[in-house]
């Protein structure tokens, strides 16, 4: 259900969209840290969360231009963590993996300044978010709660800065998010702070 709802809405923003003509294209990838990601599901049985301080990021996203100051893009990222915890009268560590993908739709208005182009926006993503608990040892009196591995919509806004010489190709570019992720029971936040590169094909 959560997929159809995403699918639907993208297709209604790429028609939307389609209306109007392409003004540019372009391709790049990004890399950064999803930081403060806040899961209550991911608990220790008494209800304390374990908290994951921030996760890896790497991906991809093709950005059509349809109006003069605003920008689509269609974004895909891997986010990953392996977090080895500390139990309290437990000598051994815990293993926790984190993996979320996702794939996301954003629109962006811009700000066109010389050289610098700041921006602001929000979107929608499809996360498809795995867990992993690995104990080095037995636990004998600590449960974990694990959230069920599964596909989750989430929404976030976001807010940055491009900058391209103007006979270049490349665009360069800082952005930071502030999103967040529907779960079975809670609901998980985060935010993030990630730079990259575009080239401009159009």
């Amino acid at each position: 259900m959560r997929t159809t709802t995403f699918l639907l809405a993208l297709a209604l923003v790429l028609l939307a969209a389609d209306a109007y003509a392409l003004t540019g294209i372009g391709v790049g990838v990004r890399a950064g840290v999803i930081a403060d990601y806040d899961n209550p599901e991911l608990a220790f049985e008494n209800g304390k969360s374990i908290g994951i301080d921030d996760l890896s990021m790497f991906g991809g996203h093709i950005r059509f231009s349809r109006f003069p100051i605003f920008t689509l893009e269609v974004a895909a990222e891997r986010s990953w963590r392996d977090e080895q915890l500390s139990v309290e009268g437990w000598k051994k560590k815990l293993n926790v993996e984190v993996e979320d993908f996702m794939i996301a739709a954003n629109l962006k208005y811009i700000f066109k300044i010389p050289v610098l182009k700041p921006y602001l926006g929000g979107g929608i993503g499809w996360h498809q978010i795995v867990y992993k608990f690995g104990p080095a040892g037995v636990l004998d009196d600590v449960t974990i709660v694990i959230p069920e591995d599964g596909q989750r919509i989430g929404v976030h806004g976001l807010a940055g800065v491009a900058f391209s010489l103007p006979a270049s190709p490349l665009e360069i570019f800082v952005e930071g998010r502030i999103g967040t992720i529907s779960g079975e029971n809670e609901t998980t936040k985060y935010s993030a702070i990630y730079g990259g590169v575009t080239l401009k094909l159009l």
